[in-house]
């Protein structure tokens, strides 16, 4: 016989801890007797009528808000009357040319690089490019002979 054999036929097969019969059933009905009465939840006081529509008038009364503050802010800046269906000519027209710059957003493939060099390709000299673009450098920067360093540079 083995060690484990010996210990159930001394002790037994079942384990030292019992219950007696009905303890637990006995036990609730102990507590539950000894506890206080549960109050019963307050049933809600039924909803008016305006208290259930109140928040759509509210809702309502923020969007007119928004439209008298946009209708407001439309006639202090001046504006005319827009419409999509009819826009003002300068924007018709402007919808409708395309320029030399949106169609190097539209090419991805052109870089920045390239676009640096064509432009500077088409200006012989900082005066030419100061006449189209109205574009004056700053004192410091101009008495900076680039001629010069482009021989250097070569």
């Amino acid at each position: 016989m083995n060690r484990e054999e010996l210990l159930k036929k001394k002790y037994g097969a079942e384990g030292g801890w019992k219950v007696p019969e009905g303890y637990f059933d006995a036990v609730r009905k102990e507590v539950e007797a000894k506890l206080p009465p549960y109050p019963e939840a307050e049933k809600a006081a039924d909803m008016s009528v305006w208290q259930r529509i109140k928040p759509y008038v509210y809702l309502a009364a923020m969007f007119a808000g928004i439209w008298c503050m946009m209708k407001v802010f439309h006639n202090v800046s001046g504006g005319s009357e827009l419409s999509l269906d009819n826009p003002p000519a300068q924007i018709a027209q402007a919808m409708t040319e395309v320029s030399t710059s949106d169609l190097y957003y539209m090419d991805s493939s052109v870089s920045d690089f390239e676009i640096e060099s064509e432009v500077s390709a088409d200006y012989d000299s900082m005066e030419e490019f100061s006449k189209d673009f109205g574009y004056a450098l700053e004192p410091q920067y101009q008495n900076i002979d680039v001629e010069e360093y482009e021989e250097k540079k070569e």
